[in-house]
């Protein structure tokens, strides 16, 4: 907006505003004058963010309204740590690109019995259905995964899924990699397959709605991301922490992250690391089982078996 460009102190005076109206439990009463970009840049939140959260589709928000703010201060790591030789030889250039390759500017930071049938929004105007239950369903008009930067897929004819379900990951991703530009490129499992149904010897994975991911790791293991590697002394606690709260971040938005399976061992390990950098228990019981029981109904993560090599996360139906 010109107007913004013309009064630099009146922008800077709008987002010190911006700090100052946020009322409990995360929330900002929308002030005369701020956009929805102003309050997000104020509390260093990416406005893509802020809108899915708050269901909004435009920046002009009318003044008065409450609006959610997620924790998502931007931070970045001092350390600056080495990789394998040949990994990501153009991180560089990656870091200054979103997840579809196109150029951007690097941001200056150092059970119901009723069928379920919802429709997400394809690129090309065609729209993908899940139908049933992630055991017990299928899927119509998948949209297969693209390749892309910073991840690999280690089976394409296996990682089709809802359309909102496949710019949700895109989109954690590529969060995760613009405050860790150091991690290295990401496994992406088994999604659901063209069609939907049984897949392999998955029990759920048939809606389109599911997704296998693996872990960061501080050292990438040889056989990774060709294949899934346990949480060994090498798993970055950082980053993969950072790509579970992205996930997390999407709870309240529409088809967003409904439930993460992973190892009750590895939540420990992730929890103890976020207590000492200093990020609140409240927090964490929002979104981690532990320190409850393995068989404990809270947390947006839970305990399954076999699942200490990866998060399976499962999103809710649009």
């Amino acid at each position: 907006m010109r107007w913004l460009v013309a009064s630099p102190l009146l922008a800077i005076g709008l987002l010190a505003a911006a700090t100052n109206h946020v009322m409990a439990g995360g929330r900002h009463r929308m002030e005369r004058g701020e956009t929805l970009e102003h309050v997000a840049r104020a509390h260093g939140c990416d406005v893509e963010l802020v809108k899915r959260i708050n269901n909004l589709d435009t920046v002009l928000v009318r003044a008065g309204t409450i609006v959610t703010i997620p924790d998502c201060t931007v931070r970045t790591r001092a350390r600056v740590r080495d990789l394998p030789a040949g990994d990501d030889d153009e991180r560089a250039r990656r870091a200054l690109e979103v997840i579809d390759g196109r150029p951007q500017e690097r941001p200056r930071i150092t059970a119901a019995r009723t069928v379920h049938e919802r429709v997400s929004r394809v690129d090309d105007g065609r729209s993908s259905q899940s139908l049933g239950q992630p055991w017990n369903g299928r899927l119509t008009g998948g949209k297969a995964f693209p390749d892309g930067d910073g991840y690999w897929l280690r089976r394409p004819e296996k990682a089709f899924g809802a359309a909102h379900v496949v710019e949700h990951v895109r989109r954690a991703i590529a969060e995760v990699r613009k405050t860790y530009s150091d991690v290295h490129t990401l496994a992406i499992g088994d999604l659901s397959a063209e069609h939907g149904g049984q897949l392999g010897r998955h029990v759920s994975h048939q809606t389109g709605l599911d997704v296998d991911i693996g872990f960061y790791f501080t050292h990438k293991p040889e056989v990774y991301p060709q294949q899934f590697v346990s949480a060994n002394g090498d798993l970055d606690l950082e980053a993969t922490w950072a790509l579970i709260e992205a996930f997390a971040n999407t709870a309240r938005a529409d088809g967003g992250v409904q439930l993460i399976f992973l190892d009750h061992g590895v939540q420990a390990r992730l929890y103890r690391w976020a207590r000492s950098d200093g990020i609140s228990a409240d927090k964490l019981s929002a979104i981690l089982q532990y320190p409850r029981s393995a068989d404990a109904q809270a947390g947006i993560v839970r305990h399954w078996p076999s699942h200490s090599d990866h998060i399976h996360v499962r999103f809710k139906p649009r």
